[in-house]
């Protein structure tokens, strides 16, 4: 009897350890999937953030020429804002954008 207890004590030992050898396994892969998930999230709010980034570009492309042409007759930011509707700031990013523009011709 005290050999089938015995038998019987191991085989538990060696499927506990077989568990935990797999229960490793397992966190080692959902570590290497919450990895690839933080990726692809990182990876969203880029593409996100590139794609409000290329519509303020082409947004203020077409103002470019009324703005750069209301600069030029002396007109202030907020002025050129109240005229055309556009917040200050993106008639400043326009302004940027004209000054590098110039500066590459050059």
């Amino acid at each position: 009897m005290d050999y089938i207890e015995i038998g019987i004590i191991a085989a538990l030992a060696m499927i506990v350890l077989y568990l935990f050898s797999v229960n490793r396994e397992l966190k080692k892969e959902q570590k290497v999937l919450q990895d690839i998930l933080e990726v692809k999230d990182t990876t969203i709010q880029n593409l996100q953030a590139s794609r409000v980034a290329v519509k303020d570009v082409i947004e203020n492309l077409s103002a470019h020429d009324e703005v750069m042409a209301l600069v030029e007759s002396g007109k202030s930011r907020e002025e050129i804002s109240n005229e055309l509707g556009i917040p200050v700031n993106k008639i400043e990013l326009i302004i940027k954008f004209d000054k590098i523009k110039k500066d590459h011709a050059v």
